[in-house]
């Protein structure tokens, strides 16, 4: 009896041992001046797949508390929980490399301009869903102007007048990408004419015909327009090499 006493408190002594020690795990959440993630020993995470967040800001919202930056906790909790709900994030993947790293792969919202109404900025897809409304201005999101709306509901459509504005706002934002040409503003008319602006030069781009090619010339255009205020008229594709007309300020 007294033997099978002694046994059963060297297994609880073992037991609460092992209990401590994950209780006082934690993760290692040391950042560099750019708020990168500069773990180097002990447990340690990696994000990837977030342009619009530093890892810092990443951590505060997966680690709000000691006990959340726990490794068994926050292994347990992204398996058989909910995930923590991250603005102009989709949805995020965990996965446990070893026994002392975790990779975390975010991924975000496609975003393909926003709008301000009710002093707040919304952010719309690509088919005009409102998916973010946010007071945070997001860097490489265009805004968009022409879009006449009476209300906004998140998650839901814009209402506007002619849905073509959604597919046409997809090619621009995708031909601008392309070729690495950012914009501060893209207005489109009920006509669905095109005008974006770039720091000091506002460009008409007329309707979405020889759009590609237009945002093509463009791309070779821009450097030689690095100190000019004006306005560049694009609305006819030059094809015998003219060249395009600019209207300086």
């Amino acid at each position: 009896m007294k033997k099978k006493v002694i046994i059963c408190l060297i297994l609880m002594s073992i037991i609460g041992g092992f209990v401590f020690f994950c209780a006082t795990r934690r993760i290692n959440l040391s950042f560099d001046e750019g708020g990168r993630l500069d773990g180097d020993s002990g447990i340690t995470v990696e994000f990837s797949g977030s342009e619009k967040y530093t890892d810092e800001e990443l951590s505060e919202y997966l680690f709000p508390t000691k006990k959340s930056a726990n490794p068994f906790v926050f292994w347990f909790t992204s398996r058989f929980k909910d995930h923590v709900e991250i603005p102009f994030i989709e949805e995020y993947d965990v996965e446990l490399d070893g026994l002392s790293h975790f990779n975390v792969t975010f991924y975000e919202k496609s975003l393909v301009g926003y709008v301000e109404y009710m002093g707040s900025y919304k952010y719309f897809d690509k088919d005009g869903i409102v998916v973010e409304s946010s007071s945070r201005l997001i860097e490489g999101v265009p805004f968009v102007t022409g879009i006449d709306v009476e209300y906004i509901v998140l998650h839901s459509k814009l209402p506007v007048e002619d849905d073509k504005v959604f597919d046409l706002l997809l090619d621009i934002t995708q031909l601008l990408n392309k070729y690495e040409i950012d914009v501060e503003k893209i207005f489109i008319s009920k006509d669905l004419e095109i005008r974006l602006y770039l720091e000091k030069i506002r460009v008409e781009l007329g309707d979405k015909k020889d759009l590609s090619e237009k945002i093509m010339d463009l791309k070779d255009i821009l450097p030689n327009l690095s100190d000019v205020s004006g306005v560049l008229d694009m609305k006819i594709l030059d094809v015998n090499g003219n060249g395009y007309t600019l209207k300086k300020d």
